[in-house]
């Protein structure tokens, strides 16, 4: 969550050694923690909250489009997933793309694109 490295927690443990004392370091750091799962706790009841809340209107939606006969609603990515998609660079490529048969592989024949249905390559 805040990305604390080990060098990172030392130093703050030093800091709070040196700010707090050692008779008082326990005591503190048992109150953090104890602060930190009551924190744990309220998110998780607000996100159990909120799935209850959205249950009955997604109920409703699914219902429609079953009435409607449209196809199913895709699931959308998390937004934790698009970010971390759009650091590594992890992109869906196409099944045709990297091939090596793709298009005949003449000189003048643009590579990884998919063959045409005219493609000579293909009779």
């Amino acid at each position: 969550m805040f990305d604390l490295s080990p060098e990172k927690l030392l130093l703050l443990g030093m800091i709070a050694l040196v700010f707090l004392g050692p008779e008082r370091l326990p005591r503190a750091a048992r109150k953090a923690g104890e602060v930190l799962a009551q924190v744990r706790q309220m998110s998780g009841g607000l996100q159990q909250e909120m799935r209850s809340a959205l249950a009955e209107p997604r109920q409703a939606l699914e219902e429609a489009r079953q009435e409607l006969g449209l196809p199913t609603i895709p699931r959308v990515p998390s937004v934790r997933r698009a970010v971390v998609d759009s650091l590594t660079g992890a992109v869906e490529t196409p099944s045709w793309v990297g091939t090596s048969s793709a298009g005949g592989g003449d000189a003048g024949d643009p590579g990884g694109l998919p063959p045409t249905p005219d493609d000579p390559a293909l009779n």
